[in-house]
């Protein structure tokens, strides 16, 4: 994209997303949307920047159900952050509440991906499809990594080899999943997590499967990259969501990494140079003993 196109594109009026707010902070933003064929919205964002939390929520059940049980996900990752208490322990104690309800209601339940992090370290805690992706630029331009593995029907039959995975956005049971806070999944629940180093210029992004279901991965990287800043990023992308029919909830938040982390020590640039000030030092090492072995021969 040419500087005029992109400036053009980040003038845009993005009429169609003008319904949802965007939630700007000092290292991320956030929106969410019903989508264009759903009257509710049973998703939930919450971020705080100063502890350095930030998560996405899905919720499951229909109308009210689906919305109860994410906003109990959001609010439980909201005291535990405040209290210094543990993710994982939280989403497990809303899991529980949740299938009590479920003995009396109808079912409900919630995908939760979480991000925190502590000093240069990030950590990602998820339930279900909803994803993480790590957004990078690296010699070769920007790169967008899935951090997380769906737990849903689809991503077993992907990992079984039983369908290759350029079949999965399209599976016709590629909304099924098989665990998730609450609602399917039995008695107990198992929460993984991935941890990772930032390094500068990344960003972190977390969605709900309203855009990862319709929007590919090359446009959300293109879409990162070619936004001026986070908002401007979430807007493009709940605008690609929205584009290709808004056929479920969508919600977005990208984080960038914190100020002054370190440069990384185990670059390809920085090998090379190592590798280059070896080289010399071999080099003079060599020339050394060779004036040596000369002057003691007269």
């Amino acid at each position: 994209m040419i500087a005029s196109e992109a400036q053009d594109a980040e003038e845009q009026d993005y009429s169609n997303v003008s319904s949802a707010q965007v939630e700007q902070n000092q290292r991320s933003a956030g929106i969410t949307h019903p989508g264009y064929l759903r009257d509710h919205n049973e998703d939930a964002i919450w971020h705080d920047d100063q502890r350095a939390v930030w998560v996405v929520a899905d919720g499951l059940g229909g109308h009210q159900a689906g919305e109860v049980a994410s906003a109990m996900v959001v609010d439980s990752i909201r005291v535990a952050s405040a209290e210094e208490s543990g993710f994982i322990p939280a989403l497990k104690a809303v899991h529980d509440q949740l299938l009590e309800r479920d003995e009396s209601e109808n079912a409900m339940g919630s995908t939760a991906v979480v991000l925190s992090e502590s000093g240069p370290d990030y950590r990602i805690d998820w339930v279900g499809d909803s994803r993480a992706y790590l957004w990078r630029i690296n010699e070769d331009g920007p790169l967008l990594q899935q951090l997380t593995t769906d737990h849903s029907y689809v991503q077993m039959l992907v990992a079984s080899g039983a369908i290759p995975a350029s079949e999965a956005a399209h599976h016709p049971n590629r909304n099924v999943i098989t665990r998730c806070v609450g609602g399917v999944g039995g008695r107990s629940l198992e929460v993984d997590s991935v941890r990772g180093r930032w390094q500068q210029g990344d960003k972190i992004l977390l969605c709900s499967d309203g855009l990862t279901s319709d929007v590919p991965d090359e446009l959300i990287c293109t879409a990162i990259a070619d936004a001026k800043d986070n908002a401007g990023a979430v807007t493009r992308l709940l605008q690609a969501a929205l584009d290709t029919g808004g056929r479920d909830n969508i919600s977005i938040q990208l984080v960038d990494a914190p100020a002054n982390i370190p440069e990384p020590t185990d670059t390809p640039g920085n090998q090379r140079h190592h590798s280059a000030v070896k080289g010399f030092l071999v080099i003079l090492l060599l020339a050394a003993l060779a004036a040596w072995l000369v002057a003691g021969s007269l």
